[in-house]
């Protein structure tokens, strides 16, 4: 395929992939890295690339290029989740002598140790201000369960900050 063919084809499709990316990590910038990440590597195999099925290795590509972005996000949380055990469960603090930045900090980590599905939509609601149906569109869950989610997430961050701070004194 040579270079006018691949870009006219890639630029035929790219919307598509685009639109694939954002559905796997629920994340516009990480989908426009993807897409940019895919048109790198399908450039340098351009040559290796023939006009038929173009669309579908394209998606397939895609959805390689993203599962790599979601199991390296998971080992990420994985590894801060870890961080955050390593926490004192009663760590000696007075609420009073918490910074704002402590207190956020100890509730980033306790957030970090909350189930997936409830993190994510803690999230979506609390850091990104998304709309309850927005969330269900993007989880795909009902808005019932998107608000059973977000309840049971920041009930859990509320008992584990409140325990936190009675321990301290």
């Amino acid at each position: 395929m040579n270079i006018e063919e691949f870009n006219t084809e890639f630029l035929r499709f790219k919307d598509a992939a685009y639109r694939y990316a954002v559905a796997i990590l629920h994340d516009r910038s990480a989908a426009e890295d993807a897409t940019q990440d895919l048109y790198e590597k399908l450039w340098r195999r351009r040559l290796l690339i023939r006009h038929a099925r173009f669309k579908s290795l394209l998606l397939v590509a895609m959805r390689n290029i993203c599962l790599d972005v979601v199991r390296q996000r998971s080992r990420e949380r994985e590894r801060f989740v870890a961080e955050s055990h390593n926490l004192p469960d009663n760590e000696d603090f007075a609420p009073q002598e918490l910074s704002t930045s402590d207190m956020a900090q100890i509730a980033r980590r306790l957030i970090a140790t909350l189930p997936e599905r409830e993190a994510e939509v803690m999230h979506l609601r609390d850091c990104e201000g998304l709309e309850f149906s927005e969330i269900a569109a993007i989880t795909h869950q009902s808005e019932a369960a998107v608000r059973m989610a977000l309840s049971r997430a920041r009930q859990r961050v509320k008992q584990q900050l409140l325990k936190r701070i009675s321990n301290g004194q």
